[in-house]
């Protein structure tokens, strides 16, 4: 009835009053019809801004899956855990799904279509001039990588790590940030959006507008759910091709001004 009252109004309203009108009856509608789905239990790992903002605050990699789900019928309940945990609580049936994996992790699980590739690149300043082809460039360089960068990156990057003699991995990224503009190491391994975003942290004690060269050395990494029940699985990708059509996944990116990429 309050939705027909308004409509019944509407007709009398400025241009932009009806715009507003419609886009949150549109809204309250989505809320309505989210609010009566069926949840499951995802893990979707710690704090990693701009992919995963933290509790109840969104990110990219976030919101694709809980929109993707949704377009698959499903209401998607967060549970923010670190990896190891969250596998082994989904392997005893304690959760429906989790995210940021790939087929390695093994296991009887059904693995979704990739919904989103991270890109690790080499990070220099610019004014430093240094080039870098591949992996065997980074010898003679002096290196700060994320957290179990030497397992995940590589057989090639692996070998550097445990041979090359000033390598260290920081579990805080922002680290990596201060290390490279403060000159006190010359290259920084490590996703270039979580990069990016983490010099809004810094950037009020740090220069975060010298110029950086990316170099892309490595090969995105593609990441996918996984699910206990197979009709899990095939909803979540029956949505995911929804969003992507849709526009969603574009305009998920665009909120945080971020390149959106196919």
């Amino acid at each position: 009835m309050p939705f027909k009252v308004a409509f019944r109004h509407a007709s009398t309203m400025p241009m932009p009053m009806r715009r507003l009108l419609l886009a949150g009856v549109l809204a309250l509608a989505a809320g309505t019809a989210a609010a009566s789905m069926p949840e499951i239990r995802i893990g979707v790992g710690l704090t990693k801004p701009p992919y995963i903002m933290g509790p109840d605050q969104g990110g990219i990699e976030y919101e694709i899956a809980e929109k993707a789900l949704e377009a698959g019928g499903y209401r998607m309940v967060a549970q923010h855990l670190p990896p190891a945990r969250a596998l082994a609580l989904m392997r005893a049936g304690m959760l429906d799904g989790m995210l940021t994996v790939d087929e390695g992790i093994g296991g009887t699980g059904h693995f979704s279509d990739t919904y989103m590739h991270y890109q690790n690149v080499a990070t220099t300043l610019a004014s430093r001039g240094i080039r870098l082809r591949g992996i065997a460039d980074l010898e003679q360089y002096s290196i700060a990588a994320f957290q179990n960068a030497s397992l995940i990156l590589g057989p090639d990057f692996k070998a550097l790590a445990e041979r090359h003699r000033d390598y260290k991995e920081h579990p805080q990224q922002i680290t990596q940030n201060r290390l490279l503009y403060t000159g006190r190491v010359d290259v920084v391994v490590g996703d270039r959006l979580i990069f990016r975003y983490l010099n809004r942290q810094v950037e009020s004690s740090i220069d975060t507008t010298q110029p950086l060269v990316h170099h892309t050395i490595f090969s995105p990494s593609a990441r996918k759910a996984v699910f206990h029940d197979p009709a899990l699985r095939e909803a979540f990708n029956a949505g995911l091709k929804k969003i992507r059509k849709n526009g969603t996944y574009a305009a998920i990116y665009k909120k945080y001004n971020e390149t959106y990429e196919p």
